[in-house]
């Protein structure tokens, strides 16, 4: 059985890491990353390496407002790095979602959903959703609470 909290505190790790030869831990070799939101997709564990490794920039670890983070899961478990911050992984069997809060080099936040699938215990394929923060509208204030 895979342990999918185990599995996004791997690729977390790598990722804060920077060491994308890592990445065959977590992705299979014929791995396929879709972005709806741009109509990209990424074939193949060479070419996820690649996305990454030339990523332009990552934020140290500083960087982080860890207060502000609401933990959405029945575990009390989330992993941190310089970028991403686990808010929620689950799973079940060979499918699940899970929810980051990524801090870009621009000083920008954007929420990333991803929807994944799994094969032999790595992911297979995924597929991901991004939303930045962005200001309520005040014509929502009267029926809002306020953090």
């Amino acid at each position: 059985m895979v342990d999918h909290d185990e599995l996004f505190g791997r690729l977390a790790e790598i990722s804060n890491r920077q060491e994308w030869d890592r990445l065959s831990e977590v992705l299979t070799d014929d791995y396929v990353e879709e972005y709806p939101q741009s109509g990209e997709v990424i074939r193949g564990l060479a070419n996820a390496r690649a996305v990454r490794a030339e990523y332009p920039g990552t934020l140290p670890e500083e960087s982080f407002d860890r207060a502000s983070v609401r933990l959405a899961a029945g575990d009390e478990k989330w992993v941190m790095t310089p970028m991403f911050t686990v808010v929620n992984v689950q799973g079940s069997g060979n499918v699940g979602t899970a929810m980051f809060r990524v801090h870009y080099p621009d000083h920008s936040t954007w929420w990333v959903v991803m929807v994944y699938e799994l094969d032999a215990g790595k992911m297979c394929r995924s597929t991901a959703f991004f939303a930045p923060l962005f200001d309520p509208p005040e014509w929502r204030a009267a029926y809002r609470e306020s953090p």
